[in-house]
Parts: C-alpha cells; structure tokens; sequence
C-alpha cells in the first residue's frame, strides 16, 4: 500500500502585508505548524516575492530555507518585458541549478496580463522544461476575494501549451464549482489546489471523473488552518493510493522536472500528538462512537452555485465516517429558491431517519407575515423542530422585525432557530432577552458576541467555519468552550474540514469533546423535543 507522506503544494513564509500577531513567518515557526499538522514537507513562496518585489523575494527565499530541507523553494514570475527576471530560458536555468520546484503566477496582485502577447515566451521555456506553473488572480486590495479565477485565461494557456504542468489556486472555489469541472474537461494538463475546495465530496468527484492526479494538497499555510484541510482529504470516499496521490505523490511527480529538489519525506519525525483525539485525526483513526453532534446541515440536491454530490443516504455514510450521530439539517435549495419544495425534502428525510437528523423549517421573509407563519406552521406538523433564517442570502434587510415573528414561533414552542446572520451584539441580546425560550445559535463563527453570551443564557455559537489560524483556541477564550457548538455547514462543507480545526486544537480534549457533541446533545434533549 501506498505511503501517506503530505507535500504542501503552496506555503508563504517570510512576513506578509497581512500577517496577524503571532502568525507564524520564520523557518522554525512554519516547521513547528507543519509538525502539529502532520504535514512533511512544503513548496514555499516568499510573501515579498508574491506581494511586490518577485526578484529580491525569489532570492531571499533561496537563503532563508537553504538550511531546511522540508521546505523546498518556489518562485515568483512576471512578465519578462519588464525585464525585472532573467530572460525566460535563463530564469528556468537558473531554477534548475537552485533547486527552485516551481514558478508561481500572481497575476492579479503584480496586475499582469494572461494573453498571448504579453506572457507566452515565459510560458514556452516553461514548457519545454516542464516547470509546475501555479496561476493565481488573487488580488492586492481584495485579498481573501473567492471566485476570481479567469477560466477563460487558464483554459486558453493550457491548450496553447498542453505539456505545461499548470495548477489553478485562489482564496476559494464557491460559486465557480461548475466551472472548474468544465475547465479540467477541457484541459487535460490542468490541475486544482486543493485548499480552495471546500465543497462536501468534491475531492470524490473529481477522483471518479478526472483522476486522483489532477489534485494537489495544499492548506493555506500559514494563515489558514491546516487541519482543515488534510483532515477533509484523509476523511474523504476514496482509497488510499488516491490519497497518497492527493496527499503528496503528485506535487513529488511534477517536481521531477528538477534533480536539484530532493524530497526528505521518509525521514521526518513527528512529535508525538497532544491528546486522544489529535492522534486519532493524525493516524486517520476509526471515529466511529466518537457521539459528535452536528448543529448545521443543509439537505438538498443543487444550488446556483453548488452540486451537492451527496444525497441523504450518502450524507449518512459520510456522518458514520466521521462520527457524528446526530446533524440538525435545513434545506439547500430553499436558500435561494423555493423553501416549500425544499423543507418537504428535509421533513422526508427526518421522518425516515429521525435518529439521525433534527430538522428546521427553511423561511424567506420577502414572503411576508402571513407566508410566513403558515411555514412555519406547516413545518411544525411536519415534524421539523425549528426555524432556519438565511434572509442575508435572500435580500432581506438582516434585522428586519420578521425576525421577531420568527422567532416568537420558537418561543412559544421551545424550538431552536439558527440564523445565517444575527446582526448587531445589541439585536442578538435583544431577541435572546425578549424570547427566553428559544434556543439561539449563529449560523457562522462570530465573534462579536461576547459580553452577549456572559448575560443571556440561551445563544450559542457555532464553528463554521475555523479554518483561520488559531480560531478555535480564540474562541474558546472569548467564549468558553461551554457555548460553543460544531458545526459543518455539511453539504454544503464537508464535515472532516469542520472536525480537523478542533480535533488539532490545542485545547483541553474535554473541551474538544464538549465543542463536538456534548453541548449539542445536551440541549437537543431540551429544545425542539418531540
């Protein structure tokens, strides 16, 4: 069987316009991340070359990792008619004898053109060398910014120069999930960063349709979380030579080009993990009666910008794989269409397996009181437990007074209601005030309600997502690991990019414990009873 030996496609090192106190930027500082991850080595990117100055970047990455040989450098490209680099056929000469892997192609943050005239006699001496060509439109004054990708530009350059190894990354891949499949249809020397993918069994998907070797594993070292990441690709439907591939085999097979980089994979020594549940998650351990709860599903079958390829029984399948016994669902397709079709699909799928889902009622506010109500009414009956609001999504201002209407419903009933987006600390606390006997949750992490949850006692706050650096350790001192509850955004998200972030925590495991499950459990047993 295939080792598991993780090679990070896409790491920044060095300090970034954007680096937060305390966010690793040093050698040492990246390696200890890259230890706590389980992640063996890493192509790196220094943050001054991709930021604003490719060439005195590209050579300072060259000493900063000399002396640490899990980290294997990468390089910045432009334009050669500024004549800031060497020459193409020189710069890729000069690659090779640095032991450089990769050439990367910040073309929104160094406002650099993908066309034909302006870029291709870079991309032929790529070519002829078969250098990895990462792509990535990420943008200065719009950093973090998903769904920018220029497929029609990738596409374009993949086929004028079809051996070219070129990988497409961004911030996130969430409304142009269609897209990207169309684009590795089209190109067959095209491949996907994993760490922008965060939809629920894409990496299956693409696996079944394109090949496990069109992905390349990457977790947004150092800003994001990288146990969001890898723990979303070891818990996903495929097998292990797949995720061997994924893992690191593929990054290893596209550096091939270059002697000069030598891979130190077997002979990396982890620390040992800090508690029973960053073990399991480090050696891919069974989560099998782990009892985690989860308080933020959505069922359903497609979006305008999402195809969910999980129904409900494969939703369950994933839910047994990660451990999680019980899932509070709402509808997909009544965010943006029709909620009545879409919470007759989720009373369906709780009346069959009511041991496995709680299920919410899905309202439109545009609707009115009266629509409303009646929604409302006619969840109840059907045996869902709660309200979802989503009225950001739906155009609806975020504290218009249905809310209360809403909310007043679940008063009376003792039934939960989640919301995309509560407003303002002083809405929050009003309406947990005013209606005593609701049970609140945010829909997202946010971390604006502290003072909130030290004076009421009926909100709670959810996990989606923790995928930035240290989230879950900011909230669980802002908040206390009492109030708050995990959450997936399943269907939507996969659950294990949820889980990776707590289960990696460095938090108490009782604390852990409490975030994934038994706060959950406990008020399912009080609120939305049957």
């Amino acid at each position: 069987m295939a080792e598991i030996r993780y090679f990070d496609a896409f790491t920044v090192i060095g300090r970034s316009v954007r680096t937060t106190p305390g966010l690793p930027e040093t050698p040492e500082q990246i390696l200890a991340l890259m230890d706590h991850a389980g992640v063996h080595e890493a192509l790196v990117v220094d943050a001054l070359a991709m930021e604003a100055n490719p060439r005195a970047g590209n050579e300072r990455v060259l000493e900063t990792v000399r002396d640490y040989p899990r980290l294997h450098p990468a390089w910045c490209g432009l334009m050669s008619a500024s004549r800031e680099l060497l020459p193409p056929d020189e710069l890729v000469a000069r690659m090779r004898s640095e032991g450089v892997g990769a050439l990367f192609l910040f073309h929104g943050l160094m406002d650099m053109s993908l066309a034909p005239w302006a870029i291709d006699d870079l991309l032929a001496e790529l070519e002829a060398a078969r250098v990895p060509t990462f792509i990535s439109p990420d943008r200065s004054r719009e950093r973090g910014k998903g769904d920018i990708m220029d497929w029609d530009a990738v596409v374009r350059l993949c086929r004028d120069f079809p051996e070219l190894p070129v990988v497409a990354t961004e911030p996130r891949n969430m409304t142009h999930q269609r897209t990207a499949y169309a684009a590795l249809e089209a190109a067959p020397n095209l491949r996907l960063d994993l760490a922008p993918l965060w939809r629920a069994g894409m990496i299956e998907f693409l696996c079944q349709h394109w090949g496990a070797e069109r992905l390349l594993f990457s977790a947004g070292l150092p800003a994001r979380d990288p146990a969001a990441t890898k723990m979303q690709l070891d818990w996903s439907a495929i097998g292990k030579e797949e995720l061997a591939k994924i893992a690191g085999g593929n990054l290893r097979d596209l550096l091939a080009w270059n002697p000069a980089v030598e891979s130190v994979a077997e002979s990396v020594i982890f620390p040992p993990p800090v508690d029973e549940l960053h073990r399991k998650a480090l050696q891919r351990e069974s989560l099998a009666g782990e009892g985690f709860c989860d308080s933020h599903g959505h069922l359903g079958e497609a979006s305008p910008n999402h195809v969910n390829h999980l129904p409900v029984e494969g939703m369950l399948a994933e839910m047994d794989r990660c451990g999680v016994e019980h899932c509070i669902v709402f509808g997909l397709e009544g965010v943006l269409g029709d909620e009545t079709w879409s919470n007759d699909y989720v009373a369906d799928a709780v009346a069959r397996y009511p041991e496995r889902f709680t299920g919410l009622t899905l309202v439109n506010l545009n609707h009115g009181a009266d629509a409303l109500r009646a929604e409302m009414e006619r969840g109840y009956e059907m045996g869902l437990r709660g309200v979802k609001l989503i009225n950001v999504y739906q155009g609806h201002p975020t504290e218009s007074p249905l809310i209360d209407v809403a909310v007043e419903f679940c008063h009376e009933r003792d039934l939960i209601v989640l919301n995309h987006d509560w407003g303002s600390a002083q809405q929050i606390e009003r309406l947990c005030t005013t209606y005593p006997r609701a049970l609140f949750i945010t829909g997202h992490a946010n971390g604006s309600y502290g003072g909130v949850t030290e004076r009421v006692s009926n909100l709670f706050i959810s996990t989606c997502p923790f995928n930035i650096w240290r989230r879950t350790e900011q909230f669980v001192e802002l908040y206390g690991a009492d109030r708050i509850v995990f959450a997936s955004d399943l269907t939507d998200l996969p659950i294990a990019w949820g889980l990776g972030p707590i289960m990696y925590a460095k938090i108490p495991v009782e604390d852990k414990r409490k975030i994934l499950g038994g706060n959950l459990r406990e008020l399912l047993g009080r609120y939305g009873r049957r």
